[in-house]
């Protein structure tokens, strides 16, 4: 009996002990740290999961030069002008000028990334659209260049613009898918003839007034544009824009008679 008792009073002695030794070892330091640990283990799936802010870079202006009525005999040159400045511009052919070594130089500044588009077949206001021959030439046009360049080209340009199309031209041109593009800074190169700088100051003074939305530049085929071509591409970086070419899949339109369908 006396057993009994010494024993189970050595028990009820031993249990405050273990209370107070483990008491003291959660409160160590090393126990501590191992806690801090794994809370932040825990912690970094929901860092992960936090959405991370990408920078988002300024849209690019873009300024887009159109070179209309070639191919002519300065095709070439003017191509080869372009690549000094980096850049690529936006041809609009006629089509009865692709004859001849034309066909190569036409092939060859496509293939150098220039984008190709169509004028009409003769130039001519009375046939195309007093004799209604606006869409039939287009699509003569289009076989030329297709057989030439291998692809079909859509992009059109209107001779002396698109406020020349009647009601019906305008449908058929939607009909046929055709991208018209007309332009909204007139270098007026015809009345600068032998005069590039004045072509220079006048595309340059016009681009002060566009912000919004990105210039369009009419010039020729000529000489006058071939010694124009550092000027101009100065004249537009200065003004903060970047020359690029027009293809029909862009999503810029520019029609004078706003018509975002064409």
């Amino acid at each position: 009996m006396k057993k009994k008792i010494i024993i189970i009073s050595s028990i009820l002695l031993l249990i405050p002990c273990v209370v107070v030794g483990i008491s003291l070892f959660l409160k160590s330091p090393d126990v501590a740290k191992v806690e801090t640990k794994s809370s932040k283990q825990e912690t970094l799936p929901h860092q992960d999961q936090a959405p991370k802010k990408v920078p988002t870079k300024s849209k690019q202006k873009i300024a887009y030069l159109t070179i209309d009525d070639g191919p002519t005999k300065y095709l070439t040159e003017i191509v080869a002008a372009l690549k000094k400045e980096n850049v690529k511009a936006t041809f609009f052919l006629v089509g009865n000028n692709i004859t001849g070594d034309h066909k190569k130089e036409v092939k060859e500044a496509a293939e150098a990334g220039h984008s190709i588009g169509m004028h009409s077949m003769t130039h001519d206001s009375k046939k195309l659209y007093k004799k209604g021959q606006f869409i039939p030439e287009m699509k003569q046009e289009s076989t030329l260049i297709n057989g030439l360049l291998g692809k079909q080209i859509k992009l059109i340009r209107a001779p002396y613009g698109s406020t020349y199309l009647n009601s019906a031209q305008i449908k058929k041109v939607k009909e046929e898918k055709y991208r018209l593009l007309d332009w909204n800074i007139d270098s007026e190169d015809w009345r600068h003839k032998g005069q590039p700088q004045k072509i220079v100051a006048s595309v340059k003074e016009q681009l002060d007034k566009f912000h919004k939305i990105s210039p369009v530049i009419l010039v020729h085929e000529t000489e006058d544009t071939l010694k124009a071509i550092p000027g101009l591409i100065k004249a537009i970086r200065e003004k903060g824009f970047e020359p690029m070419p027009y293809f029909e899949d862009n999503d810029f339109h520019m029609n004078f008679i706003k018509d975002a369908g064409l």
